[in-house]
């Protein structure tokens, strides 16, 4: 161990010293932020003190960050700083700052850092077990930038079953299962929701819900026969009607039926946010 204090200092004098000449570079036209050295090497470079080799990549990313100009395109530095977030959470995967700036910069440039930042959330959810926020921003991120609502409920489900996780998160799930197709695991789910909540105001919700996703289910089930039958699923919901169905039920005002076939979805009227391209 004391062989080691001295090398820390030494360590640390540096890093301060490339700190200070990275400050007073702040004030040139446009900041590049170099490709950090492959984390093997790195590993190997700081020995014991990989945490601090990792702790030292989250800094490089945030300072760099935080000195980018206004309408500077983010696709110039995206690659280099995904990469050090990735530097950062292999040498230390508990560190959770590495989680919530990556979660807040890499998402919102496109869909392939939205899945960038998810590869990094996902080296925090093995790191850390027990924290539901990680799960949760992976779960935000397949259900808002990637349309992706089976993944995001996996995750919220995931999320909410953590210790202190919010139960709103197993609700979202539910809804998000139904978005994505599987109506009966999500009727299971809310049904198991109501008969162990307590709040009358929020069961109430609930129960409305339980009846729209049973009207649902009597619409998946006629898609059933017809496909059993005519051996093709309907080209249209109108087409189950009266052989299969007296009518389409309304499920609304809440949800509304959305089929693309083959799959039927459960979808909130108030639609989130489009996929980018």
């Amino acid at each position: 161990m004391s062989a080691r204090l001295p090398l820390f200092f030494l360590l640390l004098f540096f890093y301060g010293t490339l700190f200070s000449l990275q400050e007073a570079r702040f004030a040139e036209s446009s900041q590049q932020l170099s490709h950090p050295l492959p984390t093997v090497i790195q590993k190997i470079a700081f020995g014991y003190l990989h945490q601090l080799g990792g702790e030292i990549q989250f800094i490089k990313a945030s300072v760099f960050y935080g000195g980018v100009k206004p309408g500077r395109d983010p696709l110039e530095y995206a690659e280099p700083l995904a990469q050090h977030f990735t530097a950062a959470a292999t040498l230390h995967p508990q560190f959770i700052d590495t989680y919530f700036l990556c979660q807040a910069i890499l998402p919102d440039i496109n869909n392939e850092y939205a899945r960038y930042a998810n590869s990094v959330l996902a080296q925090g959810m093995a790191a850390l077990p027990n924290n539901y926020v990680l799960p949760f921003f992976a779960g935000f991120n397949h259900f808002y930038y990637l349309d992706e609502p089976l993944e995001a409920a996996r995750l919220f489900r995931l999320a909410a079953k953590r210790p202190n996780g919010p139960p709103l998160l197993e609700h979202l799930a539910n809804i998000l299962s139904a978005e994505g197709g599987n109506i009966y695991a999500a009727l299971i789910g809310l049904r198991g929701m109501y008969a162990s909540e307590k709040d009358e105001r929020i069961k109430k919700r609930y129960a409305e819900e339980i009846v729209a996703f049973e009207k649902a289910v009597t619409v998946l089930n006629a898609i059933q026969r017809h496909e059993k039958i005519k051996g093709t699923p309907p080209v249209a919901l109108s087409d189950l009607v009266p052989e299969y169905l007296p009518a389409i039920p309304d499920i609304g005002p809440i949800f509304r039926l959305e089929w693309k076939s083959p799959h039927l979805g459960v979808v909130r009227v108030a639609k989130k946010k489009s996929p980018r391209r």
